[in-house]
């Protein structure tokens, strides 16, 4: 088939399509004016760029992103994933783009209706993808002047995993999954150490940059090697021993083995924020 064919004209500027059997949603300015269900669309030039391919989607996940999802939100999400592709110079995968455009109406749908975000991890997602955040910061602030919509700030921690989550070989949940662990271990250290943590001093955030060059190195292998172990563990003992369970939360939550030496620099920076 050359072209697409309409199958319904969603608003003037965001058209339901299909070809080959595929079905795509496109976005183009005053591409569905004056335009019926079952014309053809040869003439392409400055929409290519500019649509979703609907592929993945079974059944009821298909009706239903159709007929829930408010066109003036998928207009708007293609802006966001414009200025997403341009600033991480990477390609966009559909199903994210797809999974950002359905959030996106859910978080809206939500917020018109009254009900509030709450996100508990807001303070550890900012810290963990500052990228992300910022250009999470700049889609919000696109959104509330398309959709004439205030959003809470918890929605940019939310908008923050999701964009982590478009870009390649990476994950939304894996994202989630780190912000919550390392809440976890803030609020293991709070308790072991009988402290409360500020949690954007500079003693904090140094600790939690910390854990994730853990991860990094546990991730590819490379350690440091640790000549002042069995000092630090005799020094710091009880730092030392709270450092132990956060090597096991690490372990367990992300399924890689630290080596006994990374103790030693865990201790030190709880050390730190102890004193």
């Amino acid at each position: 088939m050359e072209g697409y064919l309409i199958k319904k004209v969603l608003n003037n500027n965001v058209l339901l399509v299909q070809r080959n059997n595929q079905s795509y949603i496109l976005v183009g300015k005053g591409i569905g004016f004056g335009r019926k269900k079952g014309t053809l669309i040869k003439d392409l030039e400055n929409i290519e760029e500019k649509f979703i391919a609907l592929k993945g989607l079974d059944n009821d996940e298909y009706e239903s992103f159709i007929t829930t999802v408010d066109p003036q939100v998928i207009e708007t999400t293609q802006k966001i994933i414009e200025i997403l592709k341009a600033e991480m110079e990477e390609a966009v995968e559909t199903h994210a783009y797809v999974a950002l455009v359905d959030h996106i109406n859910f978080a809206i749908k939500r917020l018109k209706e009254g009900i509030e975000i709450v996100n508990p991890f807001l303070f550890e997602i900012e810290l963990l993808y500052p990228e992300e955040y910022e250009l999470a910061k700049k889609a919000v602030l696109i959104l509330e002047e398309d959709l004439k919509t205030d959003i809470p700030e918890a929605e940019i921690g939310f908008l923050t995993l999701h964009i982590y989550g478009v870009r390649k070989d990476r994950s939304k949940n894996e994202a989630l999954e780190h912000s919550r662990m390392i809440s976890e271990i803030l609020d293991l250290v709070e308790k072991k150490l009988q402290i409360k943590l500020e949690k954007n001093s500079f003693l904090c955030r140094r600790f939690v940059m910390h854990l994730m060059g853990v991860i990094d190195r546990a991730y590819s292998k490379k350690f440091y090697e640790n000549k002042f172990l069995h000092k630090l563990e005799e020094d710091l003992k009880k730092e030392f021993n709270v450092a132990y369970y956060i090597v096991k939360i690490l372990e367990n939550t992300l399924k890689i083995k630290i080596p006994e030496g990374e103790l030693g620099y865990i201790a030190i920076h709880l050390h730190k924020m102890n004193s």
